[in-house]
């Protein structure tokens, strides 16, 4: 029958090369959705579903009951404020992991943060994801866990990198105020092949791995603009954006989130992150871990592969 691997936000961008992955290494899957069962095509399985939310305990409990491996990868990225970060990313954790570990034989627990996790003081954001890490050891017990701390994804499906890719397209290469920064990233499918190979693995258990491609010293935002001009098959003229410019457009977006009611990304509690100088990832998996924690995806094809994957849906 295989392991079972219960697994939220299986529908969303990342959770969909997660689910992918596992149904690739064999695992029969258990996926909490929402209201309908997601669109997945998945070769080797129909998975299980249960349907309810993050705030749905037995719902959760149903999730959870006889799985080897939970993989909570659902989270939000926007919300209005601090609480809405808390509902969204530190609550759902905690209640997920102390329901799963009082289960007669407590599953892996394999939590989905982020990079933006190390800095907690930077935004709601930060905090929230931080908060989560900090309710999962705090209520794990003799469960085990492995938290896991992309960088930047993109890839396949992502609509985050999407607006960069088309102002690229456009000739203009924009970069934040400051000194040249560099950042990590990753691939979705990297990501997905970490997480997937993280569940059930003694080597991951109790661990905080910082994952990115593998360039020890990431991307400047040079490197970010030759590698999507060249998948574009175009050129780019570097422009920084004030940062008085970038308040203002942030502003902006707080009125009209407060108007529609709609969470946007770029609002001024944001700003902090996206003019912080280090996202190099510095604690990734140890070269020891096995070949399965080797990232495949350089920016060059990664970018070129996610051009492609675009332009056939007629995203750019």
């Amino acid at each position: 029958m295989g392991r079972l691997a219960a697994v939220t936000g299986a529908s969303g961008f990342v959770g969909g090369a997660v689910v992918s992955e596992l149904d690739r290494r064999g695992w029969r899957l258990r996926l909490l959705i929402r209201r309908q069962p997601p669109r997945l095509i998945l070769p080797n399985q129909t998975p299980e579903v249960v349907i309810g939310d993050l705030a749905d305990n037995i719902a959760l409990n149903q999730l959870v009951t006889g799985a080897d491996a939970v993989l909570h990868i659902a989270g939000v990225v926007k919300a209005h404020d601090r609480e809405g970060f808390m509902r969204g990313n530190a609550e759902p954790t905690g209640r997920l992991a102390g329901i799963a570990a009082r289960q007669p034989t407590p599953p892996h627990f394999v939590l989905m943060s982020s990079l933006a996790a190390r800095e907690p003081a930077l935004s709601p954001y930060c905090a929230s994801k931080r908060a989560a890490e900090d309710l999962l050891k705090a209520v794990a017990g003799p469960m085990p866990w492995t938290i896991l701390r992309p960088t930047a994804v993109y890839g396949p499906g992502d609509r985050e990198f999407l607006p960069f890719f088309k102002t690229v397209k456009r000739g203009i290469a924009p970069r934040p105020p400051g000194a040249i920064r560099r950042l990590s990233l990753i691939h979705v499918e990297d990501l997905g092949r970490f997480a997937a190979a993280s569940a059930g693995s003694a080597v991951a258990r109790g661990q905080t791995w910082e994952l990115d491609d593998g360039a020890t010293e990431g991307h400047s935002w040079n490197d970010l603009t030759a590698a999507a001009a060249r998948a574009l098959g175009t050129h780019a003229r570097a422009l920084t954006i004030p940062k008085a410019f970038l308040t203002v457009m942030a502003r902006g977006n707080a009125l009209k989130a407060a108007w529609t009611g709609k969470p946007q990304m770029l609002v001024p509690h944001k700003l902090p992150e996206v003019l912080h100088a280090d996202w190099l990832c510095h604690h990734g998996p140890p070269a020891d871990a096995g070949t399965e924690w080797q990232p495949q995806w350089a920016i060059g094809p990664g970018f070129a592969e996610t051009v492609r994957w675009y332009r056939q849906e007629g995203w750019l």
